[in-house]
C-alpha cells in the first residue's frame, strides 16, 4: 500500500508539472556563446613511431562559425625593400580574409571590403607556396602546423585595439609557411617575430581572455616533430615562448593546455625558448629560480583550470591510451603535469591510425558519447553547446564529455611528411571537411599548385552543392537522425574511399618520381591535376551517398533493400522514457523525478508544495486543476488507483527513480553525473 501511495503522489506531481510546463518555458530558447567553441586538438607523431618512417601531425579546427575554405597560396618573388603587410586575423567566420595577397579565393566579391594591414615588416626576396585555411597548414618544403588554443596567465591587445602587439598565431603560422624550410626554422622565426613585434590573442570579451590567451602548435617537417607554446609578455609588447622536440619514436598531444613542462635551454637539440622565458617568470613571482624551471607551472593557470580538467586531460589521456594501452594510463589527474609529454606507441602507426585518433568519440570508455539517454535511442554523439535562459537562471553546472571529434569541427587535417621523397612529392595534406568522424580524408600533395574548386567554395550562410564542406556537413547532420544505422553506411564508404586512395597514392608517387628527371614544373602540373580531379571525385561520391541515405532512411524506416523496413526503438530506451507507463505522463516523468529529493524521497511534500503553488503561478483559469490535484492527494482511493497505473510492477520504486535520474537527458553523459549507466544493444545494463 505504501508503495502504491508513493507512486500515486508521483503521478500527481507529474500532472501538476505538465500543466505548469506548458506555460512556463517560453524563454527556453537556445543561447550560444560557448567559451569553448574554438578549442582544438593537435597531435604529433615522430618518424620512428610510424610504419613508413613519415612524420605526422594533426589538427581539428573546432570552430562553430569558422570559414572552412582551403586554398593554395603560390610562391612569390619580391624586389629589395619590399614590405610584408600584417593583418589582424582573429576573424574566423566567412570571409576570414578579403584581399589580394593570398590568391584569388580571397579576392573581394560583391560589396566585400579589403582588409587593411595593422602594420608592416621587411619582406624577404622569395616566399614558399603553401596551403592556407584558418591557419597556414603546410608548405612546399613539407613544414606543417597544427594548433590548439590554451589558457595562459597573460594576454595582450593588438595595435588596432589600443595595444602594442602586431602578431597573433594566425599570422605567425602564415609567416612560417612563407619563409621556413624546417620545423626548427619555423619555430625560431615565429618566436623571434613575436618577441620583436609583440604577440596578442583573444582580448575581448574579457571573460574569455585567460581561456584563449596562449597557443600550442605542433610544428613538423620531414624528419622532426615539435611542440611550441607561446603567450604574450607582461608589457604587452613582446612574447614568451618555449618548444620541445617530440622523441622520434613517440606520440605527443595537446588539448587546450600547455604541455612543454621542463625546459633545458642548454639542450638545443631538444629544446628552444625565448631569451626571456625564465626572467619573466621570476619577475612575476611564478618561479623561485631554484627548482627546475617548468614552462607549464610558470605560465599556465593550473589552479584555476582544475575545475575544467576533464575538458583537456581526458582527450590527452584518450590519445595516449589508444596508441599505448599497455601503459594503463588513467584520466584521473588534477593537472596535465601528471600525464607524460609523449608516449611510445605499442605498435607503429599508419596514416589511417592517425585519422582514427581524430575521429575518436570515447567509444568503449565510461565517457562513450554514443551511449546513454543523452545519445538518444540510436546512439548519437551530438551534444549541443549552450544553455537555455532558465537553465542559466538556475545556475545549472556541468559539462558534456569532450571528445577529439566534434560535430562543429569545420575541418581537420593529418599532415604526412616523407623525407625519402622530394619535397614536391613527399608532403601530403590529408584534409577532412566538417566532423572528423563522418568525413573522408582527401589527399593534397604539397607539390600541387591549387586545390579543387569545391574546397574553395561555400560558407555557413547558404547551402550549396558546389561546396565540399556542405557535402560532408550534410551527411554528418543526416547521420545524427539515426546514428547507429546511418553511420554503418558512412563508415563503409569512408573505408572504401580512403583505402583505395592510399593504394592509388603509391602509383602517383611512382609516376611523379619517374618524372623527376624532367622539370619541376612538369611534376607539379601532374600532381595538381591528380589532386584536383581526385578531390572532386570524392566530393561527387559523397553527394551520391547523401542522396542514397535520404531515400534509405526516409520517415524513420530502413528502405533498402526493401522499402518500409522497421528500425524501432531499443528496449532500454523505451523503458527509460516511460513507454511502459501512462502516455499522458511519459514525456516529463524524468523531469519530475529530478525535482524530488533522491535521498529522502520526500515526494509527498514536494507534490503538496507544488500543488499549493499552482493557483498563484497559473492564474484563476487553472483553479479547478489545482483543486483536483489537492483533492487527489487527500483521497486515498484515487491515489492507490492512479499509483497502480503508474507503478512499475516488478522494480523497486527507489531503484527505478535512481535509474531514471542517472540516464535522464538532463543528466546522462555529463561530468559529473549521479550515476552513469551503459547499455548494450540488447538492452542489458552495465554499471
Amino acid at each position: 500500500m505504501a508503495a502504491h501511495q508513493s507512486r500515486s503522489v508521483h503521478a500527481l506531481a507529474v500532472f501538476a508539472l505538465l500543466v505548469f510546463a506548458c506555460h512556463g518555458h517560453e524563454d527556453d530558447t537556445y543561447i550560444g556563446g560557448n567559451p569553448e567553441h574554438d578549442h582544438c586538438t593537435t597531435i604529433a607523431v615522430g618518424r620512428r613511431a610510424t610504419t613508413d618512417g613519415s612524420v605526422m601531425s594533426t589538427h581539428t579546427n573546432d570552430c562553430d562559425l569558422c570559414d572552412s575554405r582551403v586554398t593554395y597560396v603560390a610562391p612569390a618573388d619580391y624586389e629589395p625593400g619590399s614590405k610584408r603587410p600584417v593583418f589582424m586575423a582573429l576573424r574566423g567566420e566567412y570571409p576570414r580574409f578579403v584581399g589580394r595577397t593570398r590568391g584569388p579565393m580571397y579576392h573581394p566579391v560583391g560589396d566585400q571590403v579589403e582588409d587593411q594591414p595593422m602594420g608592416y615588416i621587411e619582406q624577404v626576396s622569395h616566399t614558399y607556396g603553401y596551403y592556407d585555411a584558418a591557419y597556414g597548414v603546410v608548405n612546399e618544403m613539407q613544414v606543417g602546423i597544427g594548433e590548439s588554443t590554451c589558457s595562459a596567465k597573460i594576454w595582450a591587445k593588438p595595435k588596432v585595439a589600443g595595444g602594442h602587439a602586431l602578431f597573433d598565431v594566425f599570422e605567425l603560422s602564415r609567416l612560417a609557411m612563407e619563409r621556413a624550410k624546417t620545423a626548427r626554422e619555423a619555430i625560431r622565426l615565429m618566436g623571434d617575430f613575436a618577441v620583436k613585434y609583440g604577440y596578442y590573442s583573444q582580448w575581448d570579451p574579457p571573460s574569455e581572455c585567460r581561456e584563449e590567451a596562449g597557443e600550442a602548435l605542433t610544428v613538423t617537417d620531414a624528419t622532426e616533430a615539435w611542440m611550441f607554446n607561446i603567450l604574450a609578455s607582461p608589457c604587452g609588447k613582446s612574447a614568451v615562448w618555449a618548444a620541445k622536440r617530440v622523441p622520434d619514436d613517440e606520440v605527443a598531444v595537446t588539448a587546450n593546455f600547455f604541455t612543454v613542462n621542463e625546459v633545458n635551454v642548454s639542450d638545443s637539440h631538444n629544446y628552444m625558448a625565448s631569451d626571456n622565458v625564465m626572467e619573466v617568470a621570476k619577475e612575476m613571482g611564478w618561479w623561485d629560480g631554484k627548482e627546475t624551471f617548468s614552462f607549464v607551472k610558470a605560465y599556465a593557470p593550473i589552479e584555476e583550470d582544475k575545475r575544467d580538467k576533464e575538458y583537456f586531460i581526458n582527450r590527452m589521456w584518450r590519445v595516449f591510451d589508444l596508441v599505448a594501452p599497455s601503459l594503463k594510463l588513467t584520466p584521473w589527474h588534477d593537472t596535465v603535469l601528471e600525464l607524460p609529454f609523449s608516449v611510445k606507441p605499442d605498435r607503429l602507426l599508419t596514416a589511417a591510425d592517425v585519422m582514427k585518433l581524430n575521429r575518436d568519440l570515447y567509444e568503449g570508455t565510461d565517457w562513450d558519447l554514443t551511449k546513454g539517454a543523452s545519445a538518444g535511442p540510436f546512439g548519437s554523439p551530438l551534444r549541443m553547446d549552450g544553455m537555455s535562459p532558465s537553465a542559466r537562471a538556475a545556475n545549472l553546472t556541468g559539462m558534456w564529455a569532450r571528445a577529439v571529434s566534434l560535430a562543429r569541427t569545420s575541418y581537420s587535417t593529418v599532415i604526412q611528411t616523407r623525407s625519402w621523397l622530394p619535397n614536391y612529392i613527399g608532403g601530403i595534406l590529408w584534409l577532412g571537411q566538417d566532423a572528423p568522424h563522418s568525413t573522408v580524408y582527401v589527399p593534397f600533395y604539397t607539390g600541387a599548385t591549387d586545390t579543387s574548386p569545391s574546397f574553395q567554395t561555400g560558407s555557413l550562410h547558404k547551402f550549396t552543392r558546389d561546396s565540399a564542406w556542405w557535402a560532408f556537413d550534410f551527411v554528418s547532420n543526416w547521420a545524427e537522425y539515426k546514428w547507429k544505422y546511418i553511420m554503418t553506411d558512412v563508415r563503409a564508404k569512408q573505408a572504401e574511399l580512403e583505402n583505395s586512395t592510399m593504394l592509388l597514392l603509391q602509383e602517383v608517387d611512382n609516376v611523379a618520381l619517374s618524372m623527376h628527371a624532367q622539370s619541376p614544373a612538369k611534376i607539379r602540373e601532374y600532381l595538381t591535376n591528380f589532386t584536383r580531379h581526385h578531390a572532386e571525385h570524392i566530393v561527387k561520391t559523397w553527394w551520391e551517398l547523401a542522396d542514397f541515405l535520404i531515400a534509405k532512411y526516409n520517415d524513420g524506416y530502413v528502405n533498402f533493400p526493401k522499402v518500409g523496413g522497421m528500425a524501432g526503438y531499443p528496449k532500454w530506451w523505451l523503458e527509460h522514457v516511460g513507454y511502459d507507463m501512462d502516455p499522458r505522463y511519459k514525456h516529463i516523468q524524468q523531469t519530475t523525478l529530478l525535482i524530488a529529493n533522491h535521498t529522502d524521497m520526500k515526494i509527498v511534500e514536494d507534490s503538496r508544495d507544488l500543488a499549493a503553488s499552482l493557483p498563484s503561478r497559473l492564474g484563476n483559469s487553472y483553479i479547478f486543476v489545482s483543486t483536483f490535484i489537492i483533492a487527489s492527494v487527500i483521497i486515498g482511493a484515487m491515489t492507490v488507483s492512479i499509483g497502480f497505473v503508474m507503478g512499475r510492477r516488478s522494480i523497486n520504486y527507489k531503484q527505478r527513480y535512481l535509474e531514471l535520474v542517472a540516464d535522464s537527458p538532463l543528466t546522462a553523459g555529463m561530468v559529473p553525473v549521479v550515476m552513469q549507466e551503459q547499455h548494450n544493444q540488447d538492452g542489458v545494463l552495465s554499471h
